[in-house]
């Protein structure tokens, strides 16, 4: 019997739960400033280092994410895995070796403690070292991210707007009709994931936000619940966030009885088979060892001869063969299940089935450690039994994360908030790593936030607690709530509750059934019609290897009788082969799942999945029709996930998808909606490549971005065409796409040829073109050998000297770890060759580098914590190659990670190396080629490090991209020969707490240059830009605030005094907060005499005063209470 693979996926639903020792709380120390950070665990001996390498070669050998890189839509589907691949390659490189999965909740804590200190004195010279050297934000201003939240502004009404990034804040449109620009809400923090908004119905200017997406796995967790009193200008955090722990919870399908050793009498924890074979049952039967008289004869790849295991439970070694086959051989030679034993170190993981085979007798899995023991001595009986209620396997980190819905119901002048709670699954790398397993469920608060009860829902069939998703209030005051299936039980989906008495009951009143029935439900109920609902539901798939139908919509008209009737609806028919085959949600309905009816007329529903569609007679039509009234190939983006009416205007809204805000003055009419995301800069952009200045041609900036779901930006000057050679003007620009789909990481020439090149997923398609020109060469060739190679986005690198492009180009099956060398890009003549060496070479090459002198030689950093070098990478044969020539391994002794970025000093001695990985020792620094390894990281909180760059003005100084913004240390000594303790600080004024996944350097000049900018592509934010100078300030900030000048009380009410002790004469006075904004200015005459200032009516927090004059700038750190 063939199952939903989602319980393969979700296959640690194994059961007597009970709780290991194991708790993981944050590491900490004090810097030399007494600032306590949370630190990763990096001062390894190169035993402990060898150790945790193993560890996490282990953990990356287990991800089934390794697997599913490669899956089909139908069976990413069919296994519930979301569309967003890049996510699930972050996963695996940003793991923390120890526990195997990110530790992202220390960003939270990071977070908290930057906002405490954000009044270091500014010494040297890179974008956002100071308020007045800020980031410049490029933009784009012309294309979106990702939205799922959207409102008209309350207070300040007519055309103004509201909505949040899903990985970029909160954000202020004055005139949705027009093409006015939107401007960041700079009081809510913009690395804050936003889900939902909503408004209190008895105050207009408290608004709460709910984070963390719960349907793209890891994507984008979140921080709990937002509130603010006074319409956006100040926010508190009023539940979740914060801290969490890490407790093992194991649960044991297996007991053995009657071993010979006593010591084996125990029970085992185990991960159940659910995507093949029957539901477990218990049985008790004596233990018997495979032996199918093929080498390895435990391993069950051969057929066995007779029936030699009749009535037994027999062991298995995992093998070659999968799984299901393997169960297969045993059912057939007569056994009544199988116990596999895992055959790499550490805990059992989910089986996938196998579409050749069906297995008619249960399965389980135990770890290889257990399995060692049970196959020394297989004496004795096995009981196995199945899963109970609240039972289950896994790491769980604590804490509430993921907000699915917040609403709020005005019961009779009080604002009672209700809160749909969701439980999550980091990516699908192991589906034991949950995140608010014990938290999730529904909440109210009847004092706005202040205090929470949890509500009780109906229990899902298994007896699980039920997972909420919607939440809406009918114009009856009815409370109606669906849910969706638990990441951690993988059920309970598909339901349907109503309250009638304020959430102190709910009753299930319908249950989705169609297709292997419900997982994801949303709910509409029609506002003018109390009788009519909608429910739109996500299917399970009966029969997943061979996908159909996903998505079933159903309307009552007798919503609040005490049992109302639903009946099925027609989908719209769409227009692509994946919409008419699987619903207009294209396989992707727990992706993109929309719904929402005319606020005045219930006959007008609206529901979007890839594109958006219109009935005009939902409630009483015999056969709805529906209408297109968007198409992604011509005037809106894809993926839709909101719709928000106009006040007033039921026939104007705006809606959210994949690619910003589209704003439609007439929904009835076909094609109306137009794009309004000028500046509304939420872009998830995983890399950036610069040309430099002063290239004879292409006067300006020019640089290409790659975006997931946006394709390939290119800055050039204009938004029209590829053709322009006027350069991206200073500041914010638009962009044009140059190829679509998901944009991976670009090269650009840096030297005087103006070419640049781009790459979609998996090196399907890497496209040449030539500044002004609109031609594009594909380097890649079209034959099937040539696609589906390497990383979602591969690493790659550009030799310009050798004309010669190099990228990961990883794949076959077997599986070859190879870098491919495109040689003569320019000439349209390319050459391609595959560079491997198996012995060395042995994981995803993760960042590619030529060396800076000698360019001929090669770097490559790879997935496991090697750094390996090619000689003669330009002319080396494949052969050769394969054979070990050129080939060396210079990783230094105690590295561990995933490693993110190579860089190099003044030569190609000076090597820089970082890694992405939590709970490491991100930073490292070679002077002399790789024979001694020194660790840089010094205070930097434990995140991970995505990039790298040394100022070329100044050797001191070196910048990262991180998970949390810029940072920068300006005390480096290149001809160090130990590991220095460097003080590191956020670079944050203009952009601070966004995750910075490229840093690339324009030179003014392609050769000789004596001035260099530094771009960061964000992770959405868009690009922001800076110049690097070899200056300091003109006084040593430090020393004037210590001696001369002085500014109290520190923590103050908004007034303040100032005096020196000599005469600096007209002095500037600017108040920021800690986004970066000014939020006072003044000038005063400062000597000896005392100034009163009273900065006026601000909120309580962290401000930092600047003050300037002729000749000297300076900063004190202030309180406001």
């Amino acid at each position: 019997m063939k199952r939903n693979l989602l319980s393969m996926i979700i296959a640690l639903l194994v059961f007597v739960t009970g709780y290991s020792q194991e708790k993981q709380e944050p590491i900490t120390k004090k810097t030399k400033n007494n600032k306590e950070v949370v630190v990763s665990n990096g001062n390894l001996t190169k035993q402990q280092a060898a150790e945790l390498r193993k560890k996490h070669a282990n953990h990356l050998a287990k991800s089934p994410i390794n697997k599913n890189f490669y899956l089909s839509k139908s069976e990413r589907k069919a296994a519930g895995i979301p569309p967003n691949k890049y996510m699930e390659q972050q996963y695996l490189l940003k793991m923390d070796p120890n526990t195997g999965r990110p530790s992202a909740e220390n960003l939270q804590i990071i977070r908290q403690q930057l906002e405490k200190e954000r009044a270091l004195a500014a010494q040297n010279r890179i974008p956002g070292d100071a308020v007045g050297n800020a980031w410049i934000e490029r933009g784009p201003n012309n294309v979106g991210g990702r939205t799922r939240a959207i409102m008209y502004d309350p207070v300040v009404g007519g055309n103004a707007v509201v909505a949040g990034g899903v990985s970029g804040g909160l954000w202020k449109n004055a005139d949705i009709t027009s093409t006015g620009v939107w401007t960041r809400v700079s009081t809510f923090p913009e690395h804050v994931n936003v889900q939902n908004i909503t408004v209190d119905p008895n105050n207009s200017s408290i608004w709460y936000v709910g984070t963390g997406e719960t349907y793209v796995g890891g994507d984008v967790n979140g921080n709990g619940a937002w509130k603010t009193t006074d319409a956006g200008a100040t926010w508190t955090q009023i539940y979740g966030g914060g801290t969490t722990t890490t407790t093992q919870s194991n649960s044991f399908n297996l007991e053995v009885t009657g071993s010979t050793n006593p010591a084996l009498n125990r029970g085992y924890g185990t991960v159940v088979a659910t995507a093949f074979g029957p539901a477990l049952t218990n049985m008790t039967y004596p233990l018997a060892l495979m032996d199918d008289a093929t080498a390895p004869i435990t391993d069950a790849c051969e057929a066995v001869v007779g029936t030699p295991y009749t009535n037994k439970i027999v062991l298995i070694r995992r093998g070659s063969c999968s799984f299901e086959s393997k169960v297969v051989k045993a059912q057939n030679a007569g056994a009544r299940a199988v116990i596999i034993m895992n055959n790499v170190p550490g805990g059992p993981v989910g089986m996938a089935e196998d579409a050749a085979e069906t297995a008619t007798i249960p399965c389980v899995m135990i770890s290889m450690e257990d399995g060692d023991l049970l196959e020394a001595n297989f004496t004795g009986n096995a009981t196995l039994r199945p899963t109970g209620v609240g039972e289950f396997t896994g790491k769980v980190v604590s804490g509430i994360q993921l907000i699915n819905d917040i609403v709020i119901k005005n019961n009779g002048g009080n604002s009672d908030i209700y809160m749909a709670v969701s439980d999550g699954l980091y990516s699908n790398a192991r589906a034991n790593n949950l995140f608010g397993t014990g938290s999730y469920g529904l909440y109210k608060s009847t004092n706005g936030g202040t205090t929470w009860t949890a509500l009780t829902l109906p229990v899902a069939p298994s007896g699980n607690r039920t997972c909420p998703n919607d939440i809406e209030i009918s114009t009856n005051g009815d409370i109606w709530v669906s849910s969706r299936d638990s990441w951690t039980f993988g059920d309970g989906g598909g339901k349907v509750f109503r309250s009638q008495n304020n959430g102190t009951s709910f009753q299930q009143v319908y249950s989705v059934t169609a297709n292997g029935g419900g997982s994801r439900v949303e709910l509409e109920p029609s506002i003018s019609d109390q009788n009519t609902m909608y429910i739109l539901s996500e299917l399970n798939q009966a029969d997943a290897a061979a996908p159909t139908i996903e998505v079933q919509l159903l309307r009552s008209v007798n919503a609040t009788a005490a049992s109302p009737t639903f009946t099925a609806m027609a989908l719209p028919a769409g227009n692509e082969t994946r919409e008419t085959t699987y619903g207009f949600t294209g396989q992707q309905a727990f992706y993109d799942l929309m719904i929402e009816c005319d606020p005045t007329n219930p006959e007008i529903l609206y529901v979007g999945g890839i594109d958006l569609y219109r009935s005009a007679n939902a409630k009483t039509g015999a056969t709805v029709t529906w209408t297109a009234i968007s198409d992604w190939t011509a005037n809106v983006h894809s993926d839709q996930h909101a719709l928000t009416f106009k006040p007033g205007s039921p026939n104007t809204g705006l809606f959210g998808n994949d690619g910003g805000v589209y704003y439609g003055s007439s929904l009835s009419t076909v094609g109306n909606a137009v794009a309004r995301n000028n500046g509304f800069n939420v872009t998830q952009f995983v890399g950036v490549a610069v040309q430099p200045n002063g290239v004879t041609g292409a006067a300006g900036d020019f640089f290409v971005a790659g975006a997931q779901d946006n394709g390939s930006q290119y800055y050039s000057g204009s938004t029209t065409a590829a053709t322009s050679t006027t350069g991206a003007s200073a500041g914010v620009n638009g962009t044009f796409e140059v190829q679509g789909g998901d944009g991976g990481k670009p090269v650009f020439s840096q030297d005087s040829d103006k070419y640049y090149i781009t790459n979609y997923v998996y090196n399907n398609t890497i496209r040449f073109r030539t500044i002004g020109s609109a031609t594009t060469r594909t380097l890649n060739g079209l034959v099937a050998a040539d696609q589906d190679m390497g990383l979602f986005y591969p690493a790659m690198t550009l030799d310009n000297t050798n004309d010669i492009l190099y990228s990961d180009f990883t794949g076959g099956t077997p599986v070859s770890y190879q870098v491919r060398r495109y040689t003569s890009i320019k000439s349209g003549t390319v050459t391609r060759t595959n560079l491997n060496y198996p012995t060395l070479l042995n994981s995803y090459p993760t960042a590619i580098i030529p060396g800076k002198v000698t360019p001929t030689t090669l770097y490559i950093g790879t997935m496991n914590s090697r750094l390996l070098k090619l000689t003669s990478a330009n002319t080396v044969t494949a052969a050769n190659s394969t054979n070990g020539v050129g080939w060396s391994n210079i990783s230094g002794p105690s590295f561990v990670g995933s490693i993110s970025d190579i860089e190099f000093g003044a030569n190609d001695n000076q090597i820089f190396v970082t890694m992405y990985n939590y709970g490491v020792n991100n930073i490292w620094y070679t002077p002399n080629g790789g024979t001694n390894w020194y660790r840089i990281e010094g205070d930097l909180p434990d995140l991970p490090v995505n990039s790298i760059l040394q100022n070329p003005l100044n050797s001191a100084e070196l910048m990262i991209g991180t998970d949390l913004g810029v940072w920068y240390t300006n005390t480096f000594n290149p001809a160090g020969s130990a590991d220095q303790a460097l003080a590191w600080r956020q670079s944050y004024n203009g952009m601070s707490s966004v995750s910075v996944v490229d840093l690339d350097l324009q030179a003014n000049l392609p050769a000789a240059p004596t001035a260099y900018n530094v771009y960061a592509a964000t992770y959405g934010r868009g690009v922001f830009s800076g110049p690097l100078t070899n200056t300091i300030l003109s006084v040593d900030e430090n020393d004037v605030v210590a001696k001369t000048i002085a500014v109290y009380p520190t923590v103050n009410n908004g007034n303040v005094t100032i005096s020196a002790d000599k005469s600096y004469g007209k002095t500037t006075l600017e108040l920021f907060d800690i986004t970066g904004k000014i939020v006072y200015t003044n000038t005063i005459e400062l000597d000896a005499n005392s100034d009163e200032v009273n900065f006026g009516t601000l909120s309580a927090g962290n401000y930092i005063l600047k003050m300037s004059g002729a000749d000297f700038k300076t900063t004190k750190r202030l309180i406001i209470q």
